[in-house]
């Protein structure tokens, strides 16, 4: 089985299977209102609730953006460990905002699977200091 994971708004997660010919979407797609670090637990209640063992995982596709970096960052670094601790292949599916999960499956038929996901962010990360560092500097 090869799950569907879109996790590149900071306010949504959306996860689905993906049928075997990679065409459509053997179980519909659910949007879950759930901030990064929430992501894991609701990928794990999904699974649950779909009775889904991780062990049938076979593939991963993966929304890579354009997107919130805090939540692209949160996504992939779940789905590059999970790939790599059970060997099996990743997809890296860009997916402009707003688009409807539909759209993800139109190229997935002819992508190769690659061995790490790379974020495609919205915007540039803006990483600032806090105001907590900031005192330390003028000490």
């Amino acid at each position: 089985m090869m799950l569907y994971v879109n996790g590149s708004d900071i306010a949504r997660l959306t996860i689905g299977s993906i049928a075997g010919d990679r065409g459509s979407f053997a179980i519909a797609p659910k949007t879950h209102t759930v901030r990064p670090e929430e992501f894991l637990l609701t990928i794990d209640g999904w699974l649950r609730e779909q009775q889904i063992d991780l062990k049938s995982i076979s593939a991963l596709g993966m929304v890579i953006g354009p997107g919130s970096a805090t939540a692209l960052r949160t996504s992939l670094a779940w789905a590059n460990t999970f790939a790599f601790v059970r060997s099996i292949p990743m997809f890296g599916i860009e997916l402009p905002a707003g688009s409807d999960d539909r759209a993800a499956l139109i190229d997935l038929g002819s992508m190769q699977s690659v061995p790490m996901l790379r974020p495609v962010y919205a915007n540039a990360p803006t990483i600032t200091a806090t105001k907590k560092d900031a005192l330390r500097r003028s000490l």
